[in-house]
């Protein structure tokens, strides 16, 4: 009988964090899945280790300067037939021997159309980075159609009906927006932990916002003043700083400030750029 889900993991230069999510995968209670894995030359030892996992007609490689997430996730998920899909970034490691079953269940109940992890931040991660986690994934206060594909599952029949965009970043904010908007039901799995976080270089930071929002405004048509961003920016300044504060964490304002002004800063001019 074929297994019901496929998991698929992207893969670049993911050691050694690639080696403990491989093997929390081999600890899981739910055991019904195979492995696919999608490598975009990687150098440090990761491809080598997914040899040893995944077997070798699910491994597929490609050259860093073709890798397009949209385009990436749509081609390994067609190269699959299983009725659930399931996406795990190498970098991201589940915290528990439960965490597949959990993460797959309201699918399996048909309670929800896709399911997402909640993600917590490595040990190394800086406090704003940190904060930023616990505030996107808190299933308190989790805003409508947040989702995140670092881990994630979701039934074929959706994706069917549903590619992510081919072109372009942020495929999974835009894929779950059309989701949602046809009568979709996504759902946070907070019980299903993984953790996993990146202390982005501030220019890199900006590189990375650059290109959401580019997509943001060429596929959702999205627009934004410089009065509105500075507003927006300024509010969360306010917010990191009361809560560094309160934290005891005084010595990270500085950087806080840094980071946030780099996010809105990337966020305006690629929405700028993808407008034009």
């Amino acid at each position: 009988m074929p297994h019901s889900v496929a998991i698929i993991m992207r893969s670049k230069n993911e050691m050694p964090r690639i080696h403990s999510a491989l093997e929390m995968l081999k600890k899981q209670t739910f055991t019904d899945f195979e492995l696919f894995a999608v490598d975009s030359g990687s150098t440090d030892g990761s491809l080598e280790l997914l040899k040893q996992h995944c077997d070798v007609n699910h491994l597929t490689k490609i050259s860093p300067e073709n890798y397009a997430p949209g385009k990436v996730l749509n081609a390994a998920i067609a190269r699959t037939n299983h009725q659930i899909i399931v996406l795990l970034n190498a970098d991201a490691v589940p915290l528990s021997e439960n965490w597949l079953a959990q993460l797959v269940n309201p699918i399996l109940k048909e309670t929800a159309d896709a399911t997402f992890s909640r993600q917590v931040a490595s040990s190394d991660a800086r406090f704003i980075v940190d904060y930023d986690y616990q505030r996107a994934f808190d299933p308190n206060t989790c805003s409508s159609g947040f989702f995140s594909a670092v881990a994630c599952a979701f039934h074929r029949k959706l994706w069917n009906q549903h590619k992510f965009h081919n072109q372009g970043y942020a495929e999974d904010t835009l894929w779950a927006t059309s989701c949602i908007t046809f009568g979709a039901c996504i759902q946070l799995v907070s019980e299903s932990i993984v953790e996993h976080s990146h202390n982005y270089p501030l220019p890199n930071l900006f590189r990375k916002k650059f290109r959401q929002g580019n997509a943001f405004a060429k596929i959702q048509g999205q627009s934004t003043t410089l009065g509105w961003r500075f507003y927006l920016c300024g509010r969360e300044i306010v917010r990191d700083f009361i809560f560094a504060c309160r934290q005891q964490q005084a010595r990270t304002i500085p950087y806080n400030m840094a980071y946030r002004i780099t996010i809105h800063a990337g966020l305006y001019r690629g929405i700028k750029a993808g407008g034009k």
